[in-house]
């Protein structure tokens, strides 16, 4: 069924968590690798050992920092200068809602699902600064980018939108939105916590000014690790959130700002985590890297959406553009329900606050036994 270049047992022999469960959740944390575990531990280890403090150290931790910077530049090609170190998708959106300056009665144009990671901080800035928030259907909308061209206005300052809708799955058409906004003259964000290593990713080829990037999911790293994509034609759009000792450079003439992606980076990281997000990557390419692996979870997410077809009461979400998310819903059973149900026979499943889904995240270590198990279990509901 699979793709012959990806090896589904070695990587599931690699990852206990997809074994000891059926786990569909890698929308929100993804399984660990062995490899990950092990570089932490062994990072743990040397500092315990040697301390964190001396030339050496700081040497290694800069060190450690770039590697992480390419590694997540590697997924979205990208050079490292371009990527800002962060700790989750959430600052990657806070540091351009909190780095635009805003003027009471701008209008910020957003998707009607977006995720509170995106619209707690337009919330908050809204309430400080007298900005509009407008949102705009496009999860399910026929042609999303003319929905969004329909709702730019003079006063349209910034469009944020998720790159794949975290509900349905579907992909948004982000090369042309780009155009339309950039043609508009307002700054481009794109929440990719659905993006990297969920789809394939070109950031050259999308357009847009900003992009985010979360390790915990897809990329199958630890919790405080991510980053942000910035355009470099688009490094003056904002000025730092957190201004502070990470985004100056150390010259003999004292302290400048980064000229490049790092002048938005919020604060010290954990070097451990990023140990392991860059271990996590470099496993990733291992495996068969991130085209062959998308495949092979494609694939698969498509026998899915072919078994729920046959599950009486089950209704899957159509997308036009899909990705690995299969999202469906039972009738009758509330998919808080639903997802307990599963998860009291060792499936580990999604549901979604404000609708009626229920979310299936596929990924290169499921493998068919485990869409028959959840399959077989869907229909004894």
């Amino acid at each position: 069924m699979l793709p012959p270049m990806v090896d589904t047992a070695l990587i599931r022999s690699q990852m206990p968590s997809v074994t000891n469960a059926v786990y569909f959740n890698t929308g929100t944390f993804g399984p660990f690798p062995l490899a990950v575990k092990d570089a932490m531990n062994a990072h743990v280890d040397g500092v315990w050992n040697v301390g964190r403090i001396g030339d050496d150290r700081y040497a290694e931790q800069s060190a450690i920092e770039e590697a992480a910077r390419a590694a997540m530049g590697r997924v979205v090609n990208a050079p490292s200068t371009e990527i800002a170190l962060g700790h989750c998708t959430s600052d990657g959106l806070n540091l351009v809602v909190g780095g635009i300056d805003w003027q009471p009665g701008d209008q910020v144009v957003i998707g009607d699902f977006e995720h509170p990671g995106l619209t707690v901080p337009l919330q908050v800035m809204g309430e400080r600064r007298g900005i509009e928030v407008i949102i705009v259907p496009i999860t399910y909308a026929d042609d999303p980018a003319q929905v969004i061209a329909d709702a730019l206005t003079p006063r349209t300052k910034l469009v944020a939108l998720s790159h794949v809708i975290w509900t349905t799955g579907r992909i948004m058409p982000i090369p042309r939105m780009s155009e339309i906004v950039r043609d508009h003259g307002a700054v481009f964000l794109v929440d990719a916590a659905q993006g990297p290593g969920c789809i394939p990713v070109d950031v050259q080829a999308l357009g847009c000014d900003f992009y985010t990037i979360s390790g915990q999911k897809w990329l199958c790293g630890p919790s405080g690790t991510g980053g942000l994509w910035v355009n470099p034609g688009s490094l003056d759009r904002i000025a730092p959130a957190f201004p502070g000792y990470p985004t100056m450079q150390k010259t003999p003439a004292g302290p400048r700002m980064w000229d490049n992606a790092r002048r938005f980076e919020p604060g010290t990281v954990t070097h451990t985590a990023l140990v392991g997000l860059t271990t996590a990557i470099e496993w990733r390419e291992s495996v068969g890297g991130f085209s062959a692996t998308h495949a092979a979870a494609m694939q698969l997410a498509a026998y899915l959406r072919d078994c729920l077809a046959e599950v009486p009461k089950a209704i899957v979400s159509h997308v036009d553009v899909p990705s690995p998310f299969v999202a469906f819903e039972i009738e009758g059973m509330p998919a808080s329900v639903v997802v307990r149900k599963l998860e009291d026979q060792g499936i580990i499943a999604r549901f979604l606050p404000g609708t009626a889904l229920t979310r299936i995240a596929v990924g290169c270590w499921n493998d068919q036994s485990d869409v028959d198990r959840l399959v077989a279990a869907l229909g004894a509901l």
